[in-house]
């Protein structure tokens, strides 16, 4: 459990960093998921109202979907950036770091994209197998940002690099991403008001609990990197 703690004690420690790190991204996901909430869709709308009200808003929805993407996707290689130098203690601002990530965006978008598939398909073959790619596969945007593989060459490396950690990052992982899924349950059977409020706090806790498992990758490429 040492990896749980010293990632949560990072994270604790540059708090306010990386929460200006993650706050476009925040940002855009709270006013993304509150659009489309707003529009009030039901089961009793028909196709062509819905068409009809989708047609109406395309164009702020197409912008806030670009933005969601190219912001979240940026974040997953700006945040190495972030702990690379918060590690080494000469860090760029929040924002240099996020662009960083944003420069590299096609191949971090097709490594998390491949990434995503991967665990999506694990994660419907009972909810472990999703986790555990996750975690075997999470180092590919290190590889990306910090030795220029392709996509599919950090996906490669990821899995080869996490052989002999397997169990013990299919445990963290499972820890922090099951806080989030254990929150969504909560949410959807408690009968939860699903406004603004639990936006704002359903996206802090994913981002919080987010960060300490990018950090538990990064910690991991580091201790690998000083064995090769």
């Amino acid at each position: 459990m040492q990896q749980f703690y010293s990632s949560i004690s990072f994270c604790a420690r540059h708090a306010g960093y990386l929460f200006i790190l993650c706050l476009p991204v925040m940002t855009v996901e709270i006013a993304l998921a509150y659009f489309v909430m707003s529009l009030g869709f039901d089961s009793n709308m028909s196709d062509s109202a819905s068409l009809e009200v989708l047609s109406s808003i395309s164009g702020q929805l197409f912008i806030l979907v670009v933005m969601s993407l190219i912001l979240s996707v940026g974040l997953s290689g700006g945040s190495m950036i972030a702990f690379k130098g918060l590690t080494l203690s000469n860090a760029l601002s929040p924002y240099q770091a996020l662009f960083e990530g944003i420069k590299k965006f096609f191949p971090l978008l097709l490594g998390n994209l491949l990434h995503s598939l991967a665990y999506g398909i694990g994660f419907i073959m009972l909810i472990f197998p999703g986790f555990f790619l996750y975690g075997r596969l999470g180092l590919f945007p290190l590889y990306i940002m910090f030795e220029n593989k392709t996509a599919v060459d950090a996906l490669g490396e990821s899995w080869q690099a996490t052989d002999e950690f397997g169990m013990k990052l299919f445990v963290l992982t499972t820890v922090f991403m099951g806080i989030q899924v254990i929150f969504g349950i909560l949410a959807s059977f408690g009968g939860i008001d699903t406004g603004i409020g639990y936006l704002v706090l359903a996206t802090l806790l994913k981002y919080a609990t987010t960060m300490p498992l990018f950090y538990l990758f990064f910690s991991l490429y580091q201790s690998v990197q000083r064995t090769n």
